[in-house]
């Protein structure tokens, strides 16, 4: 049932799990860095980082391990500063993390490591550039310490969430706050998913809630009982997700509907790491216990039964070799396939009292709550399912179809299929008949629908026939022609052609020209597509969502133009106002060459030049979506300008007025944390302190855009012109 290939055993509570080509990557709460080797499993090399410190809590959040650089960040306890390490031939470290006011309560790396985000006690959460672990941006602090991070997988937004239950997210490419959240839970940890839309999170009250980010509201909350949840990870079919928590048990959650699909009893209490490799699931425990999974053994086996359509052999490799296997999409979609036509056949045995055989029938789905629920439902209304067929065996079918009305389930029974078929085959026959010769063959016509006409539902429809042959016949003819839209008009003129089967042969024609027009947009292929959207917006079921995509369509081409024109104010600003935009190629070439300016801005910054800076984001300066990443690139200037030029005997010559420096810093930002630690270290502390003005986070967004804020001579400040 939990295929575990090998069990591997760390001194202390499992901190941090992840893997690079070669190696297992592990450390402990007693700061023991590991590596084992992927091929065999044997421990390759171990550093303890401190046998002084105090131990991380068991289940502490204050390390990561990166995806794809063999990195470690370690934060440890009663101490403002992190490491981070190295991980090549030797376990060594790089730099520190420096900017935190107090202990680090969690960190993470972002799924391709361009990002490393900690959060601490002082409620900060801080954002590093990964490369090279230099500080990027901060975030103003909340009331109480971080108790949970992570990245999208784009890596553009962060969620942060607290032990007071305040909780937000930011775009980091915009660097600002899209949501911010007040749930009645302290959330542990999250996964993004749909497209990074939504996210998915687990308490420490055992609830598991989703949110719309877009909508800005929970989705659903589901309790799994009273159980520590602490963390969570995507499975590789990402309509799923593990979750775990301080007690025994590794639960597998359907994404999109937060339900519990299935759950598995581990060996080991108190799960405090999770790493997914592909195939591979890595779980580490409290105990020092790590299990590594192999989460598609027997899959081939699997397939191959189902092929053969064998849902009991399938579940029977569930139950005894893979749990995990019940998330292939081949399994999904074959169960599901087995259950409309199992479902159909039960209800039928009900309705004649066979039990036994109708609960032998469907035992095999029944792992599945969903049609557990389904079938009890169907027992339930077994009673009217057998007056349905008894009246169709009495050939009574106005009142089977009266019972079917009152009833919608009974639609889903095989009989009622069977009886939706003779009267299409009578109502066809008649029709060709009328065609034919409508005087000639009337009286044949009626003999054939005679054991309809009682049925309310059909009588309207035979009374039609019957009497408007020439309707049905003109239908027809443009059915045939293809000239969908003028049969479309008739069927809106004369209601009654919309219960033929030919009306619902169209609106699946209508509905193919619609998967092919969004195949054809998905291509880029815009003017095929608009001509698609033509011929479907004649098609009157079809107008609105065709005119709605001559819309979009019309947006993207008028977006590609911009792009192409290097109107970027222009383009930037159709994106906000088209979400659909996001998607296309060329808006993710604008965003990647804005990061790609942000990179070279970045590195310009941290030498403290603001001028250069400003020059790699010229382009952007005007961009209203990026107002608040560029202030953030200009404070990190800002600082290291501040920094670069310390008071000092080599320096006294320039005349810097420090109070005023600050002050004009504290105009843009406001007097943050960043700006305090800088002025203790710059042995002005006292001049910051003398200031008690404490400005606005946000106030550069009413200041110029000032290549140095440092105040020299008593100068007003140099804007930065574009050239």
């Amino acid at each position: 049932m939990f295929p575990i290939k090998k069990r591997l055993k760390l001194i202390g509570s499992v901190l941090g799990l992840s893997t690079n080509k070669t190696s297992i990557l592990c450390i402990d709460n007693f700061y023991n860095i590991s590596t084992f080797l992927l091929e065999n499993k044997v421990i390759d090399k171990t550093l303890q980082l401190s046998k002084k410190l105090e131990p991380l809590h068991h289940f502490s959040k204050a390390v990561a391990i990166s995806y794809e650089t063999s990195r470690i960040v370690v934060g440890f306890t009663k101490n403002n500063e992190g490491i981070v390490l190295n991980v090549g031939k030797n376990i060594a470290p790089i730099t520190s993390l420096t900017w935190q006011k107090l202990p680090i309560t969690n960190i993470v790396f972002s799924p391709k490591d361009r990002y490393i985000a900690v959060g601490g006690q002082d409620g900060r959460v801080l954002v590093y550039f990964g490369e090279n672990c230099q500080l990027l941006t901060s975030f103003p602090p909340v009331s109480d310490a971080i108790s949970s991070l992570r990245f999208s997988e784009d890596e553009e937004l962060l969620f942060a969430g607290s032990f007071n239950k305040d909780t937000f997210i930011v775009n980091l490419l915009k660097n600002v706050q899209i949501a911010h959240m007040d749930f009645d839970s302290v959330i542990e940890d999250v996964v993004f998913y749909d497209n990074n839309t939504k996210i998915f999170c687990v308490t420490r009250d055992g609830k598991t809630i989703t949110y719309d980010i877009l909508k800005k509201s929970i989705i659903s909350e589901n309790l799994l009982g009273k159980y520590w949840l602490t963390i969570t990870r995507k499975l590789p079919n990402e309509d799923f997700a593990i979750v775990a928590g301080r007690d025994n048990i590794l639960r597998i959650m359907h994404l999109s509907t937060n339900t519990l699909i299935d759950s598995i009893i581990l060996k080991h209490i108190g799960v405090t790491a999770m790493f997914v490799s592909e195939n591979m699931l890595y779980i580490g425990y409290s105990d020092g216990v790590i299990e590594i999974i192999d989460m598609e053994e027997t899959k081939e086996e699997m397939l191959k039964v189902l092929e053969q359509s064998d849902l009991k052999a399938a579940i029977k490799i569930l139950q005894e070799k893979n749990i995990f296997l019940q998330l292939l999409n081949e399994y999904i979609t074959k169960v599901e396939t087995l259950w409309k036509e199992t479902l159909g056949r039960a209800i039928d045995l009900l309705a004649k009292n066979n039990i036994e055989e109708a609960t032998t029938l469907v035992e095999p789905f029944m792992r599945d709550k969903k049609k557990k629920e389904e079938f009890d439902y169907y027992w339930q209304q077994k009673e009217s399912v057998a007056k349905f067929m008894d009246a169709i065996e009495a050939k009574n079918y106005g009142q089977a179809y009266t019972l079917a009305q009152q009833h919608p389930y009974i639609q889903n029974t095989v009989a009622y299929g069977e009886l939706e078929d003779l009267w299409e085959k009578c109502f066809t026959g008649a029709k060709k008949l009328l065609i034919a010769d409508h005087k000639l063959n009337l009286p044949k016509a009626q003999a054939l629908l005679k054991i309809f006409v009682n049925v309310k539902s059909k009588k309207e429809m035979i009374t039609m026939l019957l009497n408007n042959t020439s309707k049905f016949l003109r239908a027809e003819t443009e059915y045939k022609a293809r000239n969908y839209g003028e049969y479309f008009k008739i069927c809106e003129k004369f209601s009654f052609l919309k219960e033929t089967s030919l009306y619902k042969n169209a609106l699946y024609i209508g509905e193919q020209i619609l998967q092919r027009i969004n195949a054809l947009e998905n291509q880029a292929n815009y003017a095929k597509a608009l001509d698609l959207c033509g011929l479907l917006a004649s098609m009157a079921p079809f107008a609105s969502i065709a005119n709605e995509k001559i819309k979009t369509i019309e947006n993207k081409n008028a977006f590609i133009d911009l792009c192409k024109e290097r109107r970027l104010v222009e383009a930037f600003a159709m994106i906000e106002a088209n979400y659909e935009l996001y998607s296309l190629q060329e808006s993710k070439n604008l965003y990647d060459e804005f990061k790609s300016s942000v990179k070279v801005a970045f590195e310009y910054a941290l030498k403290g030049e603001g001028e250069s800076a400003l020059n790699a984001l010229a382009e952007y300066l005007n961009v209203e979506t990026f107002r608040d990443k560029i202030a953030s690139l200009l404070k990190v200037a800002y600082l290291a300008e501040f920094k670069l030029n310390a008071p000092s005997a080599e320096n006294e010559t320039q005349n810097i007025n420090w109070r005023e420096s600050f002050r004009h810093y504290i105009d843009r930002y406001g007097k943050d944390e960043e700006l305090k630690q800088v002025a203790e270290s710059l042995g002005l502390l006292d001049v910051l302190e003398g200031i008690s003005y404490e400005g606005n986070p946000k106030g550069y967004l009413n200041t110029i855009v000032a290549i140095s804020l440092l105040c020299i001579d008593n100068q007003p400040l140099q804007s930065y012109e574009i050239l």
